[in-house]
C-alpha cells in the first residue's frame, strides 16, 4: 500500500515536471527563433546594405563612362577617387575590349587598390593574367549585365581573397551602343569576416557566409575559407545533416533549423538559422549552441528536480507512520498465513484483538487450519506417488526421444553417401560413354584415313606432275612459235595456262585434303609422348608468341594486346610437352581468330585483347586464355570439342583443333577443360593439369 501511495504520487510528480520542462523548452524555443530571426535579418540587411551601395558605384560610373568618355589619365583618377572614397572596396578596375580602339596592345585595363594605406594605379593584363577569361570578365559581358563573381583569389591583380562586383561599359558609335569592356569593384573577404564577426551568440555561437555553390565565404576556421563547402565537409565529417543543410542554403531558402548536430568549430550541439542575401546570392549562417541557450531552462528543471524529492521523502515518511498502525496486525496475519501455505499446518495464528474485518479474517484462518491439516496430509501422500509416475514417464519420453534422434541422423548420413555414390556413378557413366565414343570414332578416322590417304598421293604426285609438263609445253611453244599460226598459239598458251591453274588448284585442295587426314590421324592416335618436368610459364609465353607471329604472317594487318600474368610460383610441371603445347597453340590461334571475325565487323570501335594468366594451387595448374572477341553462343557451346564440328567458313578450318586440345589435356594427362563465353562480349578457357 505504502509503494501504491508513493508511486501514484512519484507519478504525479514527473508528468508535472515533463510538463514544465515541455513549457519551458517551448518558450525558449520561440524567444531563440524570434532572437535567430532577428539576428539574420539585421546581419542580412548590413551585409545586403553594403554590397548594394558597393554595387550602386561601378553601375553610376558605367553610366559615366558611357555618356562621357574620359581620357587615360581621368579614368585612372576616377578609379583612385573609387578606392579613397570607399573604404569597403579593396580595389577598382576598369578593363577593355581587346586591341581596344585601334591599339597595337591586346590589353588596355587600369586598376586601382590598397596598398600599406596609399592608392596605388597599376595595368592589368598579360600572358599571366589574361583577364579576358576571367570569371569578373567572362560573366558580365556574355550576360550583360551586372553581376557578383564567386570568391577567388586575385593573383596578379589584388593577390588577396576577393569577390568582384563587374558592370558592363558601353559607348555610342554610329549611332549604336556597343560594348566596350568592364569596370569593377573588389571586396576583401577579410573585410566580410571581420563584419561577420562581430555576430555574438551566446558565448561560443557565431555566424559564417558560403557563396552560391556552398563554399565558405567567412568561417571562424580560417582553415575552411576557399578551401571547403558544407557538401564537402559533410562528406569528410560523416555528417548527412550539413549536406541537406547546404541544399537549403544554396537554393535561397530561409528557415531556423531545431536539429541537433556537432559544430565543426566547438565540437558542441548546436541549432542553424539561416537566411539568403538578395544581392548576390550568397547565404548566411548562424550556428546557436544548445547547451548555452538551455542553461537557464535546465537550471529551473534541477531546481524542480531537488524540490519534488524533498517532497516524495516528506510524504514517504508520513505515509509510512500512518501504515504502520494499520497494516502491523495484517503483516502478522500475513507471515503467518505465509508459512501455512508452503506447508507448515502448525503455524500459530496471531490473536488479534481488534473486532474489524482483520479480526474476522483471523478467525476463519484458525479454523481453516483445523479443517485442512487432516485433507492436506492425505494429498501429499497422493502427489507422492503420482511425482513418481511422471518422473518414470518423463524418462521414458527423454530415452525415446533421443532414440529417435539417432535413427534419424543415421538415415540422413546413409542419405548422403547414396547421393554422392549416385553422383560418382553418374559421373563415370558419362566419362565411359565419351571414352566409348572417342575410341570408335578415333578407330574409324584412322581407318577412313589411311583408306583416303593413298589415292589422295598419287593425286598429289599427278597434279604436281601435271604443273610440271604444262610448263614443259609452254616453254616448247615459246621455241616453236615461229612455225605456228598467231591465232592457233595464242589458242594453245591458253589452253595450257588453264591446265596448269586446274593442275595447281588440284595440288592445292589435295594438300588441303592431306592435311586433314594428318589431323584425322593425329586425332585419332593414343598417348604418344613421354611426360618430362616442364616449365609451362616459358612453354604457354612462347606458343602465345608464335601464334601472334604466325596471325601477323598471314595477315599484315593483324595487331592485339597481349596481357598476361605468370604465377611465379609455377615450378616444373610432368606433361608431354610437345602434346600439350599443340593444346595451347590450338586454342590460342581460335581467340585470335575470334578477334580479328569481331574487328571485321565492329572496324574502328573495337581493340583486340589477349589475357593470358597462370596460378598454382594445391593439386592443380591452372591456365587461363581469355579473349575479347565474338564468343561462343550458348546453343553451340555443348559442341566444341567434338570432332570436325567448327564455326569456321568453308575452307578456312578442319573442326579437329579443340577436339585434339581435348584428347591431350584430358585423356592424356587426367586434367579438365572448361570453357566460359559472353556472346559478342568474350571466351575463356580454363585448363587444369594435375600437379
Amino acid at each position: 500500500m505504502i509503494l501504491s501511495v508513493f508511486s501514484a504520487i512519484a507519478v504525479i510528480f514527473v508528468i508535472m515536471f515533463l510538463y514544465n520542462y515541455s513549457v519551458t523548452r517551448r518558450t525558449v524555443i520561440k524567444n531563440l527563433r524570434e532572437l535567430a530571426t532577428y539576428l539574420t535579418d539585421n546581419t542580412v540587411t548590413r551585409v545586403d546594405r553594403m554590397l548594394v551601395s558597393i554595387a550602386r558605384i561601378p553601375d553610376n560610373f558605367a553610366v559615366l563612362v558611357e555618356q562621357h568618355p574620359f581620357s587615360e589619365t581621368e579614368l585612372k583618377k576616377m578609379l583612385a577617387g573609387i578606392v579613397e572614397n570607399n573604404r569597403e572596396i579593396f580595389g577598382a578596375a576598369i578593363a577593355f575590349e581587346p586591341y581596344w580602339e585601334g591599339r597595337k596592345e591586346k590589353y588596355y585595363a587600369f586598376y586601382a587598390y590598397r596598398d600599406a594605406g596609399e592608392v596605388r594605379i597599376s595595368s592589368l593584363g598579360g600572358p599571366q593574367y589574361d583577364y579576358f577569361t576571367m570569371d569578373w570578365y567572362q560573366i558580365a559581358r556574355e550576360t550583360n549585365r551586372p553581376a557578383w563573381t564567386e570568391p577567388y583569389y586575385d593573383e596578379g591583380g589584388g593577390n588577396i581573397v576577393m569577390t568582384t562586383y563587374s558592370a558592363p561599359v558601353y559607348i555610342h558609335r554610329a549611332g549604336r551602343r556597343e560594348f566596350a569592356g568592364i569596370l569593377t569593384a573588389d571586396v576583401s573577404l577579410k573585410w566580410l569576416q571581420e563584419m561577420i564577426d562581430t555576430i555574438r551568440v551566446f558565448q561560443t555561437g557565431y555566424g559564417f557566409l558560403i557563396s552560391q555553390n556552398g563554399t565558405f565565404v567567412t568561417h571562424p576556421d580560417t582553415g575552411l575559407i576557399m578551401n571547403a563547402s558544407l557538401f564537402s565537409l559533410a562528406e569528410e565529417r560523416g555528417i548527412p545533416y550539413l549536406r541537406e543543410l547546404g541544399r537549403k542554403m544554396v537554393r535561397r531558402q530561409q528557415g531556423f533549423s531545431t536539429e541537433d548536430y556537432e559544430n565543426v568549430y566547438t565540437h558542441k550541439k548546436s541549432w542553424i538559422a539561416y537566411q539568403p542575401i538578395p544581392s548576390n546570392g550568397w547565404s548566411l549562417g548562424v550556428v546557436f549552441p544548445v547547451d548555452e541557450f538551455m542553461a537557464d531552462a535546465r537550471k529551473l528543471n534541477q531546481v524542480i528536480i531537488l524540490l519534488g524529492i524533498a517532497g516524495l521523502l516528506v510524504i514517504f515518511l508520513v505515509i509510512l507512520f500512518i501504515a504502520r498502525s494499520v497494516t502491523q496486525p495484517l503483516r502478522k496475519l500475513t507471515i503467518a498465513t505465509g508459512r501455512f501455505a508452503t506447508g507448515d499446518f502448525e503455524t500459530v495464528i496471531p490473536h488479534i484483538r481488534q473486532k474489524d474485518e482483520i479480526g474476522r479474517l483471523t478467525g476463519s484462518f484458525r479454523l481453516m487450519q483445523q479443517t485442512l491439516a487432516e485433507t492436506i496430509g492425505n494429498l501429499r501422500e497422493t502427489s507422492r506417488q503420482l511425482q513418481i509416475s511422471n518422473e518414470k514417464l518423463e524418462e521414458y519420453s527423454r530415452t525415446l526421444e533421443l532414440r529417435v534422434k539417432e535413427r534419424t541422423a543415421e538415415l540422413v548420413s546413409k542419405n548422403s553417401e547414396l547421393d554422392a555414390a549416385l553422383q560418382t556413378l553418374k559421373a563415370a557413366q558419362a566419362q565411359l560413354i565419351q571414352s566409348e565414343k572417342m575410341a570408335s570414332l578415333g578407330q574409324l578416322t584412322a581407318g577412313i584415313a589411311h583408306e583416303i590417304k593413298n589415292p589422295l598421293n598419287f593425286v598429289n604426285n599427278f597434279a604436281e606432275l601435271s604443273v610440271g609438263l604444262a610448263k614443259e609445253v609452254l616453254d616448247e611453244l615459246e621455241r616453236h612459235k615461229a612455225r605456228l599460226e598467231s591465232g592457233d598459239l595464242a589458242y594453245f598458251r591458253e589452253l595450257m595456262t588453264d591446265l596448269q591453274t586446274n593442275s595447281r588448284k588440284i595440288h592445292e585442295h589435295g594438300q588441303r585434303a592431306d592435311s586433314i587426314i594428318r589431323g584425322m590421324l593425329l586425332h585419332s592416335r593414343g598417348k604418344a609422348g613421354e611426360r618430362q618436368p616442364t616449365d609451362l610459364n616459358a612453354l604457354l609465353a612462347e606458343y602465345v608468341n608464335l601464334s601472334y607471329h604466325g596471325m601477323r604472317a598471314s595477315d599484315p594487318s593483324f595487331n592485339i594486346k597481349i596481357e598476361s600474368s605468370y604465377d611465379p610460383g609455377f615450378g616444373m610441371i610432368s606433361v608431354i610437352p610437345q602434346d600439350i603445347s599443340r593444346a595451347f597453340l590450338n586454342i590460342l590461334n581460335n581467340a585470335c581468330q575470334a578477334t580479328v571475325q569481331k574487328k571485321i565487323e565492329q572496324k574502328g570501335s573495337y581493340f583486340p585483347v589477349l589475357t593470358v594468366s597462370t596460378r598454382k594451387t594445391d593439386h592443380h595448374a591452372e591456365i587461363r586464355i581469355r579473349d575479347n572477341g565474338k564468343g561462343i553462343a550458348l546453343e553451340i557451346r555443348d559442341r566444341i570439342f567434338e570432332p570436325f564440328f567448327t564455326t569456321k567458313p568453308a575452307g578456312s578450318g578442319t573442326g579437329l583443333g579443340l577436339s585434339i586440345s581435348f584428347d591431350i589435356i584430358v585423356g592424356e594427362h587426367g586434367g579438365e577443360i572448361r570453357v566460359d563465353s559472353e556472346p559478342g562480349e568474350y571466351t575463356e578457357f580454363l585448363i587444369r593439369i594435375p600437379c
